[in-house]
């Protein structure tokens, strides 16, 4: 039997072989922590000042503005994450990330709007004339900038940065929201509501570079894009297995509001910011394990094992306060909600397990440089989940919720083989493989060099 000493002396080597986990993605998941209790402030504050249709399109609308964001972001978030830290000039390469995110992410805005007006599938008011046209595609645009820079900053290990930005983000934003409902009430339209993330993200934005500079660093650099050139298949393969990963999630109310309501939005919407409270525990496990896995490749098994663990125990816990409390989390946010949707969300909070393997799932295979193999299993599931929540429409609110959490579950049967023997092994497969950045050519030879080594190792 082990002694006392002897486990104190095993739970010390164990914290100082995973001290940059923990630290880094301590880091993190206080900054996600406290956004998501100014979030969850910010959307009560909305729920009981504005109308429910207002709170619902707008909360579409900045769905549908993170997704056009990622899809704008080409991949350079998750790839500066793994090489940045490699990078002897990483602020440079870093510039270089940042101006492609936001002309992509211009373009994709301006595509969507051209599709939106030939289909006329624009959403509501905030989307539809001049002005707010360019308004929603600059806060695309905007979000995309945020999204490469904090993934960056946690490959550079500078979670507190990251930290910085999100908590400013979080604060300015709810306060704008207080000003104008104060002022407005319930007069204010959706419109409103969009306009303090914007707001929010500029002033995020400014209070970095002000932190940088009084850091005495460089804040503006001549951009190197072309160093990307080399990495462009890695990227664009970086750019999908994300994509197949956040589409779901990010469509998901919008497809609420377009199927049933914008008012049942309002209430679908308020759950789904309690659910995604809880994923952020396991999101930034996964994203400090990928950004540290090829410093120590070593203790990958050991740190996955750790991560995914501790994922749990949050996952569970979710799904309990779901199952019995639904009704009740929902009453919080407005009374109106609770009866709106009823304890029709109360099997939500169990997709926090499949979302969570998904997440470790997207970090192992990208450490194992097996992007195309990935992408194609989670794009697969992006269809499941969105085509089974459009069926399940039919059915109201729970049998989009209901059908989506079964959809997440079946996807993830397939994730687990490969979580598994991750966990199991004594070394990364492909943690010495070549970087990208360094002078790989093509996305294909990534891949195959990634695969001739994971079969040696199996055999």
């Amino acid at each position: 039997m082990m002694t006392v000493s002897a486990a104190m002396t095993k739970a010390r080597n164990l914290l100082i072989d995973q001290a940059v986990l923990l630290l880094n993605a301590g880091l993190l998941g206080l900054g996600t922590l406290m956004t998501a209790v100014l979030g969850f402030v910010y959307w009560w504050f909305a729920a009981r000042s504005f109308s429910t249709e207002a709170v619902g399109l707008a909360a579409a609308a900045i769905s549908l503005m993170n997704l056009l964001a990622n899809l704008g972001e080409v991949g350079l978030g998750p790839f500066l994450m793994g090489e940045i830290g490699r990078q002897k000039r990483a602020g440079p390469f870093l510039t270089g990330a940042l101006l492609a995110a936001f002309s992509a992410s211009i373009m994709v805005g301006l595509i969507y709007l051209a599709v939106a007006a030939f289909t006329s599938t624009q959403l509501g008011s905030i989307v539809g004339s001049s002005a707010t046209d360019l308004f929603f595609v600059g806060a695309c645009a905007l979000t995309a900038v945020t999204l490469v820079l904090d993934q960056a900053l946690v490959g550079l290990l500078q979670s507190g940065l990251q930290l910085a930005r999100n908590v400013v983000f979080a604060a300015s934003k709810l306060l704008l929201l207080v000003a104008l409902g104060l002022t407005l009430g319930r007069a204010s339209s959706e419109l409103a509501i969009f306009t303090t993330w914007f707001t929010g993200q500029l002033a995020s934005l400014v209070v970095v570079a002000g932190l940088l500079v009084y850091a005495g660093r460089r804040v503006f650099h001549r951009p190197e894009i072309h160093a990307f050139r080399p990495a462009l298949g890695q990227v664009f393969g970086h750019h999908t297995l994300s994509i197949a990963v956040q589409a779901p999630a990010l469509l998901l109310p919008f497809v609420v509001t377009v199927m049933l309501s914008a008012e049942i939005n309002a209430a679908f919407y308020a759950a789904w910011t309690v659910l995604n409270v809880a994923l952020l525990v396991p999101a930034s496990l996964a994203s400090v394990l990928f950004a540290i896995a090829f410093r120590e490749p070593e203790l990958f098994p050991a740190r996955l094992r750790l991560s995914l663990g501790l994922s749990m125990l949050v996952c569970a816990a979710a799904a309990l306060a779901f199952l019995f409390l639904s009704r009740f989390m929902l009453w919080i946010f407005n009374p109106a909600y609770a009866v709106i949707a009823g304890n029709s969300l109360q099997f939500l909070g169990f997709a926090a397990f499949g979302m969570a393997l998904k997440y470790h799932y997207l970090a192992v295979q990208r450490v194992r440089r097996r992007l195309g193999f990935a992408t194609l299993v989670l794009t697969g599931g992006a269809v499941l989940e969105i085509a089974v929540a459009v069926g399940g429409a039919q059915f109201g609110i729970a049998g989009t919720a209901n059908f989506w959490v079964i959809a997440v579950f079946l996807e993830c049967l397939l994730l687990c083989p490969a979580l598994y023997w991750a966990a199991r092994r004594t070394g990364t497969p492909s943690a010495t493989a070549p970087s990208a950045a360094d002078g790989v050519s093509t996305y294909g030879n990534v891949l195959d060099k990634a695969d001739q080594i994971g079969i040696a190792s199996r055999a």
